[in-house]
């Protein structure tokens, strides 16, 4: 019983140390001085924070991770498409966290980082939601059809992490403006060009 109740204790002091993590990141960003509030806040020492995660690059990809968690996106596409939106327009107030998130993507060049399998997850998991949502009242896609509807979804993606990347050189970019009209040209487009596979099996 003393092990299952220690081993508690450290689940909920982790998942304290990403709730503070969180909260300091998104003004602060990642530094060395963000690190130690995060542990002074939670009462503990850096060492005693790092005693929670693998490495100091895996608890900054947690940190990710339980932003992604509570930015869930579900439910139609039109709905998921809103709170991606939503989740966009949430930079001005979370400055650090699309810092951590832009450096993070450039390490996951490296296979042997944390973020590596973060961001093949994620980018999975989105296209996956995209795809389920969109064919849910549709007739199976050929092959075909469905390769190009990944490709249009990891655009609009890639220009989501593209707009993020450039407002924190320039905040005068309207993130979410140019998200919308992307997304506006894309259903149109892809609209158009998914009738063509249709109408070729006979599914239009």
């Amino acid at each position: 019983m003393a092990i299952r109740g220690s081993y508690a204790k450290g689940i909920a002091k982790r998942a304290e140390i990403l709730d503070v993590a969180l909260e300091v990141f998104a003004v602060e960003g990642y530094r060395g001085t963000s690190l130690r509030k995060v542990a002074s806040l939670c009462d503990l020492s850096l060492a005693g924070v790092m005693h929670y995660f693998d490495s100091k690059e895996d608890l900054l990809v947690q940190i990710l991770r339980e932003r992604d968690a509570r930015n869930e996106i579900s439910g139609t596409i039109a709905e998921q498409e809103g709170r991606f939106e939503d989740i966009l327009g949430q930079g001005p107030n979370e400055p650090g966290l699309i810092a951590l998130y832009v450096t993070m993507a450039a390490a996951a060049a490296d296979p042997a980082h944390p973020a590596a399998a973060y961001f093949q997850e994620r980018n999975a998991r989105l296209l996956k939601l995209s795809e389920d949502s969109y064919y849910a009242d549709k007739p199976k896609p050929s092959a075909e059809e469905l390769e190009y509807f990944h490709a249009m979804t990891r655009m609009v993606l890639a220009t989501a992490d593209g707009l993020q990347q450039q407002w924190l050189v320039d905040r005068s970019v309207d993130v979410v403006g140019t998200m919308k009209l992307l997304m506006e040209q894309s259903h149109e487009a892809t609209e158009r060009k998914l009738a063509t596979f249709r109408a070729a099996t006979g599914d239009a």
